[in-house]
This record gives structure tokens, C-alpha cells and sequence, in this order.
């Protein structure tokens, strides 16, 4: 491996400082010492940081802005409906007539949703979106939630779609096209 032996350094006056007959570098027309010169480049460095922060202080202001500007995620209606459903609670299982937690306070766990509240949130809170599906024993809820029990495959498939055909007039159109298609199979038939 070769190296450069081109000295880069030139003897002289610096003109930034009082400095004279020291090791200089030719910085456009004018010689800097070695210590101006790398003064000068911790300078720019800084400078550059400074603007790198100075932009991303602005974009975390601007996404504040953004974040700000959302309406604020509204949990009242989603726990009215849980509450409601609740009353409706048997504590049986419609998939496999195991103990759900109906009559705990994690009634919730056990209030799983036919369409998902995160796709259609239009029918969030529908009072025919809703299984009675146990969380712990044999994870019915846990297993539909995660596509481990296919909808068809589900023991209560009858309540499924007669609750699905009462929901689908309330579902907003931009979210339609996220339905099941075995759900749009039996709405044809149904209708």
C-alpha cells in the first residue's frame, strides 16, 4: 500500500492570527495555521449541527401541530357499549360453551368484536357487532381476534351472520370493502 508523502503543509505567516514561520495550510488565497485551521473547522461543524437541530426542532413542531390538531381519541362511547353489552352477558361461551369473564371486571376480554373496531369504526358500538367468546379457558376470543378460528369454523357461525345481516346497512362505505368475503357470500343469501 502506497502512501502520500505530498507535504500539505506550508511554512508562513498565518493570516488569522499573530502567529509567523509556522506550519500552514493554503485555505483559497490566504495561509491558516494548523490550529485556525481546525478551529475553523470545528466551526463549521458546529454550525452545521446547529441547522441540523434548528430543522429538526422544526419538524417536531410541525408534528406536534399535526398530532395536536387530531381530535382526541373518544373511549366514553366504546366503554357505554361495553357496559351495555355486559347486562347482555350469559358468562357461557358461544363458540365453545366455556366460562367467560361476564360477571368480572374483565368483562371486556371476553366482548369479542364480529368486524373489528380498528376497520370499522363505524360500527364499533353497532349492539349486534359483538360475541360472547371466552379469553382464557380455550381462548375463543384470542384465537378469532388472531385468525386461529377461521369465522366459518366458529360453532356460532348461525349468530354471526344473522348479526351481520342486521349490521351491514350501518357500515360506512369506505369500510366495506374490508368485509369478509365469505360474510358478503351469505349477505347475498340472506337479502
Amino acid at each position: 500500500m502506497a502512501y502520500s508523502t505530498i507535504n500539505t503543509t506550508k511554512w508562513g505567516d498565518c493570516t488569522q492570527c499573530s502567529n509567523t514561520n509556522v506550519a500552514c495550510v493554503k485555505v483559497k488565497k490566504d495561509l491558516v495555521c494548523t490550529q485556525c485551521n481546525d478551529r475553523n473547522k470545528a466551526l463549521i461543524q458546529i454550525k452545521k449541527q446547529k441547522d441540523r437541530n434548528a430543522l429538526i426542532s422544526d419538524l417536531a413542531h410541525v408534528r406536534k401541530l399535526e398530532v395536536d390538531n387530531k381530535p382526541p381519541k373518544d373511549y366514553a362511547e366504546l366503554d357505554r357499549f361495553f357496559k351495555e353489552m355486559q347486562k347482555r352477558m350469559t358468562g357461557k361461551c358461544e363458540n365453545c360453551g366455556g366460562k367467560t369473564e361476564a360477571h368480572t371486571k374483565l368483562y371486556k376480554n371476553s366482548i369479542a368484536h364480529i368486524l373489528p373496531k380498528a376497520y370499522f369504526k363505524s360500527v364499533a358500538t353497532n349492539e349486534n357487532n359483538w360475541l360472547e367468546l371466552c379469553f382464557y379457558g380455550n381462548s375463543c376470543h384470542t384465537n378469532y381476534d388472531n385468525k386461529m378460528i377461521d369465522l366459518i369454523d366458529l360453532n356460532c357461525f348461525d349468530t354471526v351472520i344473522q348479526k351481520f345481516t342486521r349490521i351491514y346497512p350501518h357500515i360506512a362505505a369506505e369500510e366495506k370493502r374490508r368485509i369478509p368475503p365469505i360474510l358478503i357470500e351469505y349477505l347475498k343469501t340472506e337479502l
